[in-house]
């Protein structure tokens, strides 16, 4: 239930809040000026500034709000260019510089804490697009004067959603083109939002092609036939109502060519429309050759959460075999596929979860490779990690919060020997983090 607090203050403009620092998800952090209440935390303010805010929530013993009127302005603000960048990109009201600079202080701020003692970073690296960079979008529907938009949810409150005017910035022309044209399309044929669930529109940054995903509410969709100018490739596909999460039941229909490629550190991947891959595609290539040059020639690399084989195949000169692990058999099918056409040692990849793997399969890694999804690294992983103590990991995140809390329980084991920031997502506060360690002397495989 929510606090008498919040409840009270839910609709207020009235409260006047200060903000000082910035914590590790990169939302600013101040308190109400003149009462006494929980912290205050809020993304669209900067440090430095003063605001009018309204409580959307209470979380943790802190108050969630939102911006209401600017009282106070910091120099390093700059005007947003979107409506609707508190759903997407909250960062946009802060100068590039200041976001590359707290992103840096951020990550090493984390490791400092996680390490016991103070850590700097090895590298930090800016992209050179702050915004169009994605290679995938995801949009949602609502309905505005009785036409269907696209739409974001609000950040904070699942079931509101914010229509949008133009698609999204972070996205681009080509993205926001195809998704318009969807919605075109559905409106055309007057179907209302309750049949929809979301569109998910990816694009090739080798090849502009671009593969659009409709996903709908159950099987029974009564639209079939889309006839798309903007999509190189485009998916109907039934999923659960009763999920927030779009998964796919169902294809319902297909036109088109639905897999894309890129090209990367000289290295032609191909992967399907439903599959994991990198979404900012040149700092990731740059990402590579910086895990590169920490992979000394060994025999053996064994990689978790391999996707379609990008990293894998990108070290496969480095190793005499590598052993890669993924598990969405789609992706396994593009990474086998990929090997055939890449691999230069032998390469195998296997279906099955990262935290099933044999202790034994761990063992054998000269380097263990770790790319896991945003909620790192499953425990019973983390054991076998310990217990097999390959001599170098390389671990690359995208939650470098969560990867700093399992660097705790590595640090016994493991010299942190080098840390690098990458800025995939410009404008927003996430960070990807490469994390190089070292086994200590005498910390030998259990």
């Amino acid at each position: 239930m929510q606090s008498d607090f919040v409840r009270s203050h839910r609709n207020a403009t009235a409260l006047v809040a200060r903000f000082d620092s910035l914590d590790a998800s990169g939302m600013a952090v101040g308190s109400l000026v003149g009462e006494k209440a929980a912290p205050v935390r809020a993304f669209g303010v900067l440090v430095g500034e003063e605001a009018r805010v309204q409580v959307v929530r209470r979380q943790r013993g802190v108050l969630l709000t939102e911006p209401v009127e600017l009282l106070v302005a910091s120099p390093e603000r700059v005007p947003p260019r979107e409506t609707h960048y508190l759903s997407c990109s909250p960062w946009q009201v802060m100068a590039y510089d200041t976001q590359v600079a707290a992103k840096m202080s951020i990550l090493e701020n984390l490791f400092s804490q996680a390490a016991g003692r103070k850590i700097r970073l090895n590298g930090f690296h800016r992209s050179r697009q702050e915004f169009g960079y994605r290679s995938k979008l995801e949009f949602s529907f609502t309905e505005k004067d009785g036409t269907l938009r696209l739409a974001f949810f609000r950040r904070f409150s699942p079931f509101r959603k914010i229509a949008l005017e133009e698609g999204c910035a972070l996205g681009t022309e080509a993205m926001n083109a195809a998704a318009k044209e969807v919605v075109a399309h559905l409106n055309a044929a007057r179907l209302p939002a309750p049949w929809l669930k979301s569109l998910v529109v990816r694009q090739s940054r080798t090849s502009g092609d671009v593969v659009t995903v409709l996903f709908v509410h159950g099987e029974d969709f009564p639209l079939r036939e889309f006839p798309l100018a903007r999509s190189s490739g485009f998916v109907l596909a039934a999923s659960r109502p009763e999920s927030p999460a779009s998964v796919i039941v169902k294809i319902l229909h297909q036109q088109g060519r639905v897999e894309l490629e890129e090209e990367i550190a000289g290295l032609r991947l191909v992967y399907p429309f439903d599959a994991f891959f990198q979404n900012h595609v040149e700092l990731f290539a740059l990402a590579l050759g910086r895990i590169r040059n920490h992979v000394p020639p060994v025999d053996r690399i064994v990689e978790l959460y391999a996707g379609v084989g990008a990293i894998g195949l990108a070290l496969c000169d480095r190793a005499r075999n590598v052993l890669a692990v993924e598990s969405a058999m789609s992706a396994v099918r593009y990474a086998q596929r990929n090997a055939l056409q890449l691999a230069t040692r032998p390469y195998e990849i296997v279906q099955g979860a990262a935290e099933r793997i044999g202790v034994e399969r761990l063992r054998s890694a000269d380097v263990l490779l770790l790319d896991p999804p945003r909620t790192g690294l499953h425990p019973k992983l983390l054991n076998k990690i310990l217990e097999a103590r390959p001599p170098r990991i390389l671990y690359l995140s995208c939650n470098p919060i969560q990867q700093a809390r399992e660097f705790t329980q590595l640090r016994e084991t493991y010299e942190l020997v080098a840390l690098e920031g990458f800025d995939f997502y410009p404008q927003t506060p996430h960070i990807e983090a490469l994390l190089v360690l070292e086994r200590r002397a005498g910390a030998v495989a259990a």
